[in-house]
């Protein structure tokens, strides 16, 4: 079991969040019409899923689950 470690958003800013990457089914980035700028969407999970909403880019959290599924330890 991999994980990649990501940044929290909104009452947890800053504080790391571990997230399993096979459970990850998608990532995306979304305007925010409160704030008017983009936040990540992490969207995966059993059942219907679960949203995480981190700061990292999209293309960060893509890299990150590249390298994890690559490690070979």
């Amino acid at each position: 079991m991999k994980f990649v470690k990501l940044s929290n958003t909104g009452k947890y800013r800053g504080d790391p969040i571990y997230i399993n990457i096979d459970w990850i089914t998608s990532v995306f980035e979304e305007s925010s019409e409160q704030y008017g700028s983009l936040s990540t969407v992490v969207f995966g999970g059993p059942g219907n899923g679960t949203r995480w909403i981190v700061e990292e880019s999209a293309k960060e959290v893509v890299r990150k689950i590249e390298e994890a599924a690559n490690d070979r330890s």
